[in-house]
């Protein structure tokens, strides 16, 4: 077959904008303001004759382009646990900055991760899209080292294993949790502020895939903590943790009755 295509094509000048789905645009907009610093352009957003607002276009402080939210709840949804979107930072030191950062906003993330070449801190987005942030200066670690089990970081299908093996880490599911923590009247803010300070040292653990603590609009003296772990040995290692030995000592006159904890089987979204 004969090309039609000239000889010398006119080079790209770059990456003109990047795109991503949102279910919810106001939502997710915030969420980029909030936790990247991006700015959002109103003079650019995009609607229909009607009036309908389908997209808004951010400036991303360090991301070379702008970023387009578009209205997509289908896409998105289905883009679920899709890591789109991979930023670069410095070092180990620059990331454990990110995390403070995240953790003072409650944000969840993933710990460090020991990826093929640096260190890797995921941050699912509202809709459960994952955006990476990438040490340039590689780990020096091993490569025996390198987290390929992590469900943080996509390596592909993992080998099959056959139909043998038992338990939640053999079979690749992780393992989910409610626990119900009521403070004893009127120390719910001591109890809460322990409680901040125990997800922030918890959700660094390779283990953790969340860690979110939720206060009753109810009983505001009452806290649900949700959990979820890669597996039992992760959830018994937290166990074994100092912050929560430090937490089950600070925390002791504060609780009362004692906690209840609940173990949750997902249910296949529809």
């Amino acid at each position: 077959m004969t090309s039609t295509q000239p000889a010398t094509l006119p080079a790209p000048l770059g990456i003109h904008h990047v795109k991503l789905p949102v279910t919810d645009l106001e939502r997710s907009a915030q969420w980029y303001v909030t936790v990247l610093g991006a700015r959002r352009l109103t003079e650019l957003d995009h609607r229909r004759p009607d009036g309908t607002l389908f997209a808004v276009i951010l400036d991303v402080p360090g991301l070379g382009t702008r970023l387009e939210l578009r209205l997509d709840p289908a896409t998105a949804t289905a883009l679920r646990g899709y890591d789109f979107l991979t930023l670069a930072v410095d070092d180990r030191a620059a990331l454990d900055e990110w995390i403070a950062h995240l953790d003072t906003l409650d944000i969840p993330h993933s710990p460090p991760v020991v990826a093929l070449v640096g260190w890797l801190l995921v941050v699912p987005d509202p809709d459960g899209q994952r955006l990476r942030l990438y040490t340039n200066t590689p780990h020096g670690l091993d490569a025996a080292r390198v987290e390929y089990d992590s469900p943080w970081l996509s390596t592909g299908p993992a080998p099959h294993r056959g139909s043998s093996s038992t338990g939640a880490a053999a079979s690749g599911r992780s393992v989910h949790l409610m626990a119900r923590v009521s403070a004893v009247p009127g120390r719910g803010e001591a109890l809460q502020d322990r409680l901040r300070s125990l997800a922030s040292a918890t959700r660094r653990e390779p283990g953790c895939l969340a860690y979110r603590i939720h206060r009753s609009a109810l009983e505001p003296d009452t806290f649900v903590v949700y959990e979820e772990w890669t597996g039992h040995s992760a959830l018994d290692a937290h166990g074994e943790t100092p912050h929560m030995a430090a937490f089950r000592t600070d925390a002791a006159d504060l609780i009362s009755p004692p906690p209840h904890t609940e173990p949750l089987v997902p249910i296949a979204e529809t």
